[in-house]
């Protein structure tokens, strides 16, 4: 892949559009709860300013879907923003026209940062509007994407401002793309794929694609749940899709045509309710009872994935294998986590993570920092994986 780094750009007084994944998780009253995102973009912002660039940095927040939505404003991310940005302040432009950002910008000296509001504040971002597209297009030279995580999506600002400006990679996308890569291309064996969630229909593909490339294939989460109802078990009250029987058939076939040993769960964690956690057991699947529902799994389970990862030279993991957020159903995630943390610093495996849902399963238990690489991607990973081309990247190819 050709990859357009800023390696030798010149940018002295030269107005970039960078897309960035500001799109930060908020509690309640608004307070930013991890700042991995913004931290992520710091290497690129640092340069582009060292260079002496016009920064506008271009993100999204939540899903307002064309609406402007006070909650959703970047203004509400702003002041980390600056912290971790290590500036003196940013301003965050109101909802505008390209017309008043460009005669904003004008004013703005070389080496300076902006933020315009919430991207999808903007119905013609997601309709991918051609016309508003050059309108932005004209206010800069360059456009620079630092957002793998939106890579997937066919939007103004991932996709068509790449195809009206000039375009390069952003230090945080290549270094996703080159440790993707490096995984993908010269991939050491045995190699196990983790992967958990809660819906097959959301990763029929990647299911299907990993096990023609994978030794092991751990299935967990609530996705376990529709595999353990094709085998013949019975999984109670437990969250399944018993229209995708025929998929996990399918999936099943291909692992045994491909030789990929599919672990699922043997044991679990068993509870009335979600809230009844001080009810919760650990049983051996064939005891499973119509009252009960499934929310993690269990010991056996546990060791057997640990014992397996032992063995192996490379992890992926995509997806929680239970309910992370409420104890003690987040001891599977918890327990492996660690597992391969440890094997990943004794320089027995190379693990990478991918997927907000995983990566915050992980932040929980202070474990991020043992893999080799840790993805903020999801939707993105998971396309990517399933070897598709993403309209963000196409630019790479030209």
């Amino acid at each position: 892949m050709n990859l357009k780094t800023l390696d030798n750009l010149e940018l002295e007084g030269k107005t970039v559009i960078l897309r960035c994944d500001l799109n930060v998780p908020l509690d309640n009253n608004g307070k930013v709860t991890d700042l991995t995102k913004i931290k992520r973009h710091k290497t690129t912002i640092d340069e582009l300013l060292d260079k002496k660039a016009k920064v506008l940095v271009i993100s999204h927040l939540g899903r307002p879907k064309g609406k402007e939505i006070k909650k959703l404003s970047l203004n509400n991310i702003s002041d980390e923003f600056v912290k971790v940005m290590n500036i003196k302040e940013i301003t965050v432009l109101p909802y505008c026209g390209p017309e008043v950002i460009d005669s904003v910008l004008k004013d703005k000296k070389s080496g300076s940062i902006t933020l315009m509001e919430n991207i999808r504040f903007y119905p013609e971002e997601e309709e991918n509007n051609q016309e508003f597209a050059k309108k932005l297009s004209k206010i800069a030279d360059y456009f620079v994407n630092d957002a793998f995580s939106v890579s997937h999506r066919k939007h103004i600002s991932t996709y068509t401002l790449s195809n009206l400006l000039p375009s390069y990679l952003g230090r945080s996308l290549e270094l996703e793309l080159n440790m993707l890569n490096k995984i993908n291309e010269n991939i050491d064996k045995p190699v196990m794929a983790i992967i958990g969630g809660s819906k097959i229909s959301t990763k029929i593909n990647l299911l299907s694609n990993l096990v023609k490339k994978v030794d092991y294939l751990v299935v967990g989460g609530a996705m376990a749940n529709t595999f353990l109802l094709e085998k013949g078990f019975n999984i109670g009250g437990s969250l399944v899709e018993k229209d995708k029987l025929d998929i996990v058939k399918n999936v099943l076939q291909k692992a045994k045509e491909n030789n990929c040993s599919i672990i699922l769960p043997k044991e679990v964690v068993v509870s009335k309710s979600i809230n009844s956690d001080e009810e919760a057991k650990n049983i051996d699947i064939s005891k499973m009872v119509h009252d009960l529902a499934i929310f993690d799994v269990g010991e056996k389970t546990i060791e057997e994935i640990c014992n397996t990862a032992s063995i192996c030279k490379t992890i992926f993991w995509n997806g929680p294998l239970g309910v992370y957020e409420t104890p003690p159903f987040d001891n599977s995630t918890n327990m492996i986590g660690r597992t391969i943390a440890i094997l990943t610093k004794a320089n027995l495996v190379t693990s990478v993570v991918g997927g907000g849902d995983t990566v915050a399963a992980l932040n929980n238990a202070e474990l991020t920092g043992g893999f080799s690489y840790v993805s903020i991607a999801g939707g993105a990973l998971v396309e990517w994986l399933e070897g598709k081309k993403l309209p963000g990247l196409l630019f790479l190819e030209n």
